[in-house]
């Protein structure tokens, strides 16, 4: 069938772009392939038609390639996959390969998909690399009272799906260990009350769509036993419930794999391919006696989907130790060790270093963006964990109290399986002082308290000195979270620490002293407690003994540029170069503290916590302290506050202590008092 093309599609010789290096073509010869994409010129021009569809692939729209002028614009330069096959490429996630129509095959080629069927022996097939390769162990926990879906075996017929106990591995009874499978899915719309199940009573019908089909890819793929949420965490008793929760990090660390929905907005979507939900269509095209073919970039496609944005997924993904990930479009899979996609016939080792373009990343690390360049195996730096916590800021929980229960098991992992131990209480790291070279645990405690992000949202559920306590607004490029500065400031030589003690109050009452005045506390007490499930064992407020002064901010708007922009600047402390300093929160919360005045200021005098001084000289300090808002407590002992920022200033002077209750740094006076943060 012949192609229509454009005049500039005409002028495309694929001979020569097939057989040449890249490093040797001029961008005249087909090095730079660069076509605006409107209406008209993809109705007449099939190739401009197969490049529109590749760059609506990921979004389903051209939102990242509109120019200046509002137009779709596509940009492509020819590249070379693993060093072998010829490829076009973007500087978004598009590749697209060069393949001779009736050439040698070689090892690496592309594989049209079927939209309404799957291919059951090519996905087993990467399970088998995996099982011979270096990933023939995976974490298998004893979980008590776990309960699964007995699929039954592919021989049995049609079985009525039923909720078992699942043998725990090495049981003496089981000839065989039990292995499961479990799935990651879009709850959608909150379910209402879920059925409390017996054992082993079939599930209630009609069942959602997603799990529908995930138990037919268990059977096809020939397992018998699915783990499901819905239906496998038991809703009649609260205790329990809890402690299933708890324990969800070590049930998709166990799993032989986790099937992941990452199609459709909700359960009823389906997995495409498997039943009625037809899969899209998979672009390509031949021409001139070559088939191109878009080869999907899964972290490219898997970060734009809905399953993305949920809280729950994060952790859910990765504390997987094997993939298996449905698309509108095809199926991808993910181990430690490789990745495949339907497109591609083969399986591919992927490093965990990002320095090679010419593999895929690491989907599933500590961050699913690769722009950020993060995502090693294992926590080996504190900056890691901080990835997984920003991309966790960003997504959404249908029920807010699940904060805490959707990122536990990433925090589990942290402190169990990592070489430098990270603890938490209540979602907040704790980086201890063995670690961070610090005197004792309250420099520890203020260390952890210096965290900050931007574009953040009070989510009241939980207190307000955690990250937990917090949600970030801007999901599109997000923001970074850190400690204080962004350097390694907690074990400078010079930096000196102000938090005296701290006490930790729990949501049942209970109080445990975190350390006193000389730094030495109940701190193992206090991580035993606040790990355990339930949330009356979750801490709420912190007692704090340290240095508190008082700063007033000035909100200046300027609307010069015909936009009403507001800049914050402080009266006490200057900054070295004087310029405007920024909350992390969004300004809609910020701007009810600062009303106008009769004179038309705009000013609003905070209470600050002092966490440390760094780079004590003769003419300067850098002061690192939280900004507090106050809340009212009639029968409060103490003055309670919640965080509202972290900041980082530098004074004109550094601090000077005069007496026992009393310090100075310029214009600026600090007192030795008591607060409760919550």
């Amino acid at each position: 069938m012949a192609n229509y093309l454009c005049q500039l599609c005409q002028k495309l010789d694929f001979d020569k772009l097939w057989s040449t290096q890249p490093e040797d073509l001029s961008d005249e010869d087909g090095r730079l392939i660069k076509r605006t994409l409107s209406p008209n010129v993809i109705e007449r021009c099939d190739l401009c038609n197969f490049f529109a569809r590749a760059a609506r692939y990921y979004t389903g729209d051209y939102r990242e390639y509109l120019n200046a002028k509002g137009l779709p614009e596509i940009s492509l330069r020819l590249g070379s996959w693993s060093g072998r096959v010829p490829c076009l490429r973007d500087n978004q996630d598009l590749v697209i390969f060069i393949e001779k129509q009736n050439a040698q095959k070689d090892i690496i080629r592309s594989r049209l998909i079927t939209p309404d069927q799957i291919d059951y022996s090519f996905l087993r097939s990467w399970f088998q690399e995996c099982e011979d390769g270096s990933m023939r162990y995976y974490h298998k926990h004893e979980i008590d009272n776990l309960r699964v879906i007995d699929c039954g075996d592919v021989g049995d017929g049609e079985q009525e799906p039923r909720l078992v106990a699942f043998a725990p591995i090495g049981n003496p009874l089981s000839e065989t260990p039990e292995e499961y499978v479990a799935l990651s899915y879009v709850w959608g719309a909150a379910p209402g009350t879920l059925p409390t199940l017996a054992l082993n009573s079939t599930l209630p019908r009609p069942l959602p769509k997603v799990i529908s089909d995930a138990i037919v890819v268990v059977r096809s793929l020939g397992c018998r036993y699915l783990w499901v949420d819905r239906y496998c965490i038991p809703q009649g008793d609260n205790d329990e419930r809890e402690r299933q929760i708890h324990a969800m990090g070590q049930i998709y660390r166990s799993a032989k794999f986790t099937i992941i929905a990452a199609a459709g907005d909700g359960p009823d979507h389906g997995l495409p391919g498997v039943s009625t939900t037809k899969r899209l269509p998979h672009p390509f095209i031949k021409i001139q006696n070559y088939t191109l073919t878009l080869i999907p970039q899964p972290d490219g496609y898997i970060h734009h989907t809905k399953w993305a944005t949920r809280g729950w997924t994060l952790q859910e993904g990765f504390l997987s130790s094997r993939r298996l990930v449905f698309t509108d479009h095809q199926v991808f899979y993910e181990c430690q060790c490789i990745q495949a996609v339907e497109a591609l016939v083969g399986t591919y080792w992927h490093p965990y270093s990002y320095s090679s373009r010419e593999l895929w990343f690491h989907v599933f690390a500590g961050d699913t963006s690769k722009r950020k360049g993060r995502g090693r195996p294992d926590f080996h730096y504190v900056e890691q964990l901080h990835g997984f916590i920003e991309n966790y800021m960003t997504r959404d929980l249908t029920d807010p109290n699940d904060g805490l229960h959707a990122f536990r098991g990433i925090l589990q992992y942290a402190e169990q399986e990592t070489q430098t131990p990270v603890h938490e209480v209540c979602g907040l790291p704790i980086y201890v002082p063995e670690y961070l070279n610090t005197p004792n645990n309250n420099s520890a405690m203020a260390v952890s308290l210096s965290w900050k992000m931007d574009n953040l949202r009070r989510r009241s559920e939980f207190p307000s000195w955690t990250w937990i306590g917090w949600r970030s607004v801007k999901r599109a490029g997000g923001g970074t979270f850190y400690l204080g500065a962004h350097e390694r400031w907690y074990s400078s030589a010079d930096s000196k620490h102000y938090i005296t003690s701290v006490d930790v109050a729990f949501r049942d009452g209970q109080v445990i002293p975190w350390s006193d005045f000389d730094g030495r506390g109940d701190r193992t007490k206090v991580f035993e407690k606040s790990s355990r499930p339930g949330m009356s064992e979750l801490p709420q407020s912190l007692l704090i003994t340290g240095w508190l002064f008082d700063l007033t901010v000035v909100a200046v708007c300027d609307k010069s540029d015909g936009l009403a922009t507001t800049e914050f600047h402080t009266v006490e402390i200057r900054e070295q170069y004087r310029r405007p300093v920024s909350f992390g929160v969004e300004q809609n919360q910020l701007m009810p503290f600062f009303p106008v005045d009769k004179d038309g200021n705009r000013r609003c005098t905070f209470v600050c916590l002092l966490l440390a001084e760094l780079d004590k000289s003769n003419d300067r300090s850098t002061l690192v302290f939280l900004v507090l808002r106050p809340v009212l407590e009639t029968e409060a002992l103490l003055q309670t506050f919640e965080r509202l920022d972290c900041w980082t200033l530098t004074s004109s002077t550094p601090i000077v202590q005069l007496d026992d209750t009393t310090m100075r740094a310029g214009d600026c006076v600090f007192r030795n008092d008591a607060l409760v943060l919550q």
